[in-house]
């Protein structure tokens, strides 16, 4: 390079030449200074101009996992408690054959309840009751008074069931008596096999109207079940026993046989329907026998109330003189378990 300078002329050229190379390098040196830290920037590296470091700063940055377990948040459903159980209208009639040994007769070693998981009152072996209860009364052309009251509790354990019954009948026509009747019963069952039972039964009524003072009936006589399953069941039996009775002050007693039969039936969650038939013949005598027979349906209204109509019929082939054969009886009542 030749710089022409009019302070320059007079001057060696060698020491020309020589001031403009340090003159060059001493420019380069500078033009790299001041441009290394825009070098710098561009690369992402900060500038060296400062030899002191700034305190570091500290930015929060969301997804940065640390050693510390944040709160699980769960999006769980809320709990709902259960309601509590209302009234079993009848609903657990379905059931009510199944784990219990007796019948609604205690015929069948089965006794009707309603099993009702939860609510039951009653442990297996805590004696159940059932109380009766049904009237009539008319005014106007004809005065008519009706009225039964019974009481029947059973008690079952794993092989045995207890049973006593107590009822009674009164009614007036027009002011004159026309019904007056009781009956008492205590009977035992023993389960032998699961189809097999034994029974004893002793049994006492009184028909006023009938001429009838008492009848005394003690029977022992085992049982089969012939059906049974969670809404039938069917029994048959067949013993024998000995009938004392007081008809119009005159008192007999004979041997006599048994013969018979029960049928219970569940139609729906709320209905339930029997029949059952009884003939006690005397042994030696055939001729002079007796028949009972019933047949009912209740409907429960409630898990301890239910309206219950029946019909029974009683035979007696050898009435007091002046008096009917048989005796026909429907009634209406309603009927409490407690």
């Amino acid at each position: 390079m030749n710089i022409e300078h009019p302070s320059m002329e007079g001057l060696p050229h060698s020491t020309l030449n020589v001031d403009c190379s340090m003159f060059n390098v001493r420019f380069l040196l500078y033009l790299v200074l001041m441009l290394s830290p825009f070098v710098s920037l561009a690369q992402g590296v900060a500038p060296t101009t400062s030899t002191t470091n700034p305190p570091p700063v500290t930015v929060p940055v969301t997804g940065i996992t640390t050693n510390e377990t944040p709160p699980v948040t769960t999006n769980a459903p809320p709990v709902v408690k259960p309601k509590p159980p209302g009234v079993v209208n009848g609903v657990s009639l379905l059931s009510a054959f199944s784990g219990s040994a007796g019948s609604k007769f205690s015929v069948s070693g089965r006794t009707l309840r309603l099993p009702d998981p939860g609510t039951l009152r009653h442990a297996d072996d805590d004696w159940r009751r059932n109380l009766d209860f049904g009237m009539t009364t008319t005014r106007g052309n004809s005065e008519t008074l009706r009225y039964s009251l019974g009481i029947d509790a059973v008690k079952e354990q794993e092989n045995d069931l207890f049973r006593l019954r107590g009822k009674g009948s009164y009614g007036e026509s027009e002011g004159v008596k026309d019904t007056e009747n009781a009956q008492a019963l205590f009977r035992y069952e023993r389960l032998l096999t699961q189809r097999v039972y034994a029974l004893g039964n002793v049994e006492w009524m009184s028909d006023s109207i009938a001429g009838l003072n008492y009848r005394l009936t003690g029977i022992l006589s085992p049982g089969l079940r012939l059906i049974r399953s969670e809404t039938t069941v069917v029994n048959a039996e067949l013993g024998a026993g000995y009938i004392e009775e007081n008809k119009d002050e005159s008192e007999t007693g004979w041997a006599a046989g048994r013969a018979a039969a029960t049928v219970e039936k569940i139609l729906n969650a709320h209905v339930l329907v029997w029949c059952t038939g009884e003939y006690l013949p005397k042994i030696t005598d055939p001729g002079i026998f007796f028949v009972n027979a019933e047949a009912g349906i209740a409907s429960f209204i409630t898990r301890d109330l239910s309206l219950n109509v029946c019909y029974q019929e009683r035979y007696d082939s050898a009435p007091v003189e002046g008096k009917e054969n048989s005796d026909t009886v429907l009634s209406t009542a309603l009927s409490l378990s407690f």
